[in-house]
């Protein structure tokens, strides 16, 4: 297993590499790839960034305490997504902007599209320590290896072909890394915890849905309203949005995200039932990796593995392309070029790993995330 994720980290390694070039003609390329994304490659790209830690072992902690209806915590991140699709992603676009702030400042001014912008570079340090956080907890829990040295090693292969490629290399990474999840997680490892339950059924109390003894409607709302936000209406999300082609792409892209965002999360929450019926110990955060391995068998557990990290990685780096856009965009303006839009992703790669180092607690570092992003 160590092989095939070895072999992975040097992939998207070599995709930062070779984005590099076409990355350094201007800002607008480092940031928004010259808006040449289609509708396809656009929706794999978006739905590769709102499916990550939030998705998988979040979700997976959730619906082993509160039962089926953690499902909202998904289902509100595809809502968001639909009315995006629905009503605001053909605007987003039209604007022709480069990030969020951008376009809130042109509403509202320069000053408020300063506090935008600090908010955003705020919010996604926290959301790379989330993210970093997670890919650490996928392989300490599959692996013998020491968790720090993990968390560290982590950050600087996400903060290293961010920073060489910008936004075509994290865009070609989500392909690979969308491939990866799809064949991982819904090929593979959900007909198998489908199978697991048909055997062995998890706890009745855990199987009601929309709410349930541990989980009300006013659960539901928070989540509308924490999670549903930031998927209407997220630094990420739009950035994947002022990447596409035209308003078309846009719109179809952030309409087929919802698809995949809801299709992703009952996976989740169908390998994390099979894992609480297994009996599955540990950490809870370490609930769906644990489940999922235990479901492949020696046989499809590098590429599983694979898969896990992939889904981790699929966001870390948009996050941090986020932030140095919204720092050399929008805090700095013109002056600011290719150059320090890099270093940028460097420092909040840096600050985003003390975060995590400090913070050590996945579920708290979600809830910190995003409440800043809400």
């Amino acid at each position: 297993m160590a092989t095939a994720l070895v072999l992975y980290g040097a992939a998207v390694l070599l995709v930062g590499l070779l984005s590099a070039p076409a990355a350094s003609r201007s800002t607008d390329a480092f940031l928004v790839g010259d808006r040449g994304f289609g509708a396809f490659t656009t929706w794999a790209a978006l739905s590769s960034t709102v499916i990550g830690g939030s998705t998988t072992l979040v979700l997976a902690v959730l619906v082993a305490a509160k039962g089926l209806p953690a499902l909202w915590l998904d289902l509100a991140g595809a809502l968001g997504l639909l009315a995006l699709g629905l009503f605001l992603a053909p605007r987003v676009r039209a604007t022709g902007a480069t990030t969020i702030a951008e376009v809130i400042g042109r509403s509202y001014g320069p000053g408020v599209r300063k506090i935008a912008a600090l908010l955003v570079v705020l919010a996604e340090i926290v959301w790379f320590a989330l993210l970093t956080e997670a890919t650490q907890t996928v392989v300490v829990a599959t692996t013998p290896w020491e968790p720090t040295r993990v968390l560290i090693i982590t950050a600087v292969l996400f903060v290293t072909y961010t920073a060489l490629g910008g936004q075509r290399a994290v865009v070609r990474t989500d392909l690979l890394q969308f491939g990866l999840m799809v064949v991982g997680l819904l090929v593979v490892a959900f007909p198998l915890a489908v199978r697991a339950l048909v055997t062995t059924p998890p706890p009745a109390e855990l199987l009601h849905f929309p709410t349930g003894p541990r989980f009300s409607w006013g659960d539901a709302l928070a989540f509308l309203v924490l999670v549903g936000l930031p998927h209407a209406v997220g630094s990420d999300v739009w950035a994947k949005l002022l990447s596409a082609r035209d308003v078309r792409a846009a719109r179809r892209a952030a309409l087929g995200a919802a698809a995949s965002k809801l299709a992703f999360g009952l996976a989740t929450a169908t390998i994390a039932l099979a894992g609480v019926a297994r009996g599955i110990g540990g950490p809870p955060a370490e609930l769906f990796p644990r489940t999922v391995l235990l479901l492949a068998g020696s046989t499809f557990a590098p590429l599983l593995l694979v898969a896990l990290v992939a889904t981790m990685q699929s966001s870390a780096d948009s996050v941090l392309l986020s932030a140095a856009g919204a720092t050399s965009h929008d805090l700095l303006g013109p002056r600011a070029g290719v150059g320090f839009s890099r270093l940028a992703v460097v420092a909040y790669g840096g600050l985003g790993l003390v975060v995590a180092l400090a913070l050590r607690d996945l579920v708290e570092t979600f809830r910190l995330g995003y409440t800043l992003f809400a």
